[in-house]
Parts: structure tokens; sequence; C-alpha cells
């Protein structure tokens, strides 16, 4: 059975793994260990309120994961609320692609950043990540995309 869902604080052994993943997909293959930096991490986001993580399971699995994480700015004619959506950690196991789950995720994150008074979404893309954000609607701004709410 698949199913969407919020992450909660017993899906952080999981999410840590994911984000590994997802950076050594990535080609990052530094020789430290960010695990545990990664737990407090999520723990801390979590209590404060400031991170939505969202997965996709099957059979209970986490086989997909996307955040939206909230930032403050300063209001401005373009952000008038100054919140500001940023999309993080958008991961799909490899064996789980081409099923429409980034889409799913992005779309509760989309939800969740209009119930949150975002202004915009904005993402750090990788090239493989790229024309999926660009089908949803986020546009290119060099190396970052933005999606606006409003």
């Amino acid at each position: 059975m698949t199913e969407l869902r919020k992450a909660t604080y017993e899906d952080i052994p999981a999410l840590v793994k994911c984000r590994i993943q997802q950076l050594d997909d990535e080609e990052e293959h530094p020789d430290i260990k960010i695990d545990e930096t990664l737990s407090k991490w999520f723990k801390e986001m979590f209590d404060r309120d400031e991170l939505v993580q969202f997965v996709i399971t099957e059979d209970g699995e986490i086989v997909s994961t996307g955040a939206l994480q909230i930032l403050l700015m300063p209001p401005s004619f373009f952000k008038p609320t100054g919140r500001i959506g940023y999309v993080a950690s958008m991961y799909t196991k490899k064996e789980y692609r081409k099923r429409g789950y980034a889409k799913k995720i992005l779309e509760a994150v989309r939800d969740e950043a209009v119930k949150r008074d975002c202004d915009k979404l904005f993402l750090e893309a990788s090239v493989w990540g790229m024309p999926v954000y660009e089908k949803f609607g986020f546009e290119i701004h060099d190396s970052w995309m933005s999606y606006s709410l409003k």
C-alpha cells in the first residue's frame, strides 16, 4: 500500500538514511559522518515547527521524501509576508522513480506553504531534478529555481 504523509520523530533514522543516499547519488562523497548531526537537525527543526517533511511509503518503507522549510525574511514588495518556503531533501529511491512521487510531494509542499502563508517557494535543483521542477511550474534562475505562490 502506498501512502503520502507527514514525517514524525520516529521517521528520523529513515530520513537520515534517505538524505545520505541523496547526497551519495548527487556524487558528494566526503569522508565525514553526518548521521548524528542530521538526526539532531531533524529533531530541532521538528521541535521548532520550521520543517514539514513529507514521505511516501510503500508497505511501511519510506521510498520518497521532500520537505518544506519555512524561512523568515524581511518583508518586501515581492515577499509581503516575508515567509519563504525552501523545498529541501527531495529524493526518491532509484527503484521507485518515474511513478509521480516527486510531483505528489511537491503538491503537498505547495499546499502546506499556502497554509503557512508563504509568498514563494525556492530550491536548488540537481541536473536530474530540474525537468521535474520546471514541469511543475518552477522558474529557472541560474542555479536555483522559484515558484510563486501568490
